[in-house]
């Protein structure tokens, strides 16, 4: 019986370390999460794109990329390759795909996979989180 006490400390004893250093690298993991940054992509874009019926329109737009602190230098040191990116895509657009609040929707999203295409080609990287157009005109 003597022995069966200790066993029990022990074993209890073992549970609460296994508990604190659980909650200790909970702890460490939130401080580790990645913190949101944003690269505002300066100058504005002008790009023509072509309609169904051959008419050449333009679209304006302000362009921020939403990313993380860890990434935000990668996206810096590849500026020229992400705007390209952009330019190319937003050239390839429809009048039926820059139309109207859900199409731009979609235009966003899919402008962040053509970003992202480019990166990971280039760097292996996808650090593009999002795209986020603070203006976007079409004429």
């Amino acid at each position: 019986m003597s022995l069966t006490m200790p066993l029990k400390h022990f074993f209890l004893l073992s549970l609460l370390v296994s508990s604190l250093l659980s909650t200790f690298a909970l702890a460490a993991d939130e401080d580790n999460t990645a913190q949101p940054a944003y690269v505002e992509l300066n100058p504005d874009f002008i790009v023509n794109y072509t309609t169904t019926s051959n008419r050449l329109k333009y679209i304006k737009t302000s362009i921020t990329l939403q990313t993380d602190l860890s990434h935000e230098a990668i996206i810096q040191d590849n500026m020229p390759l992400i705007r390209d990116a952009l330019v190319m895509f937003l050239s390839s657009r429809t009048d039926e795909q820059v139309s109207g609040a859900q199409a731009r929707e979609k235009t966003r999203e899919e402008a962040a996979v053509a970003v992202n295409a480019a990166m990971k080609k280039e760097t292996n990287q996808e650090p593009v989180k999002g795209v986020l157009f603070a203006s976007f005109l079409t004429q």
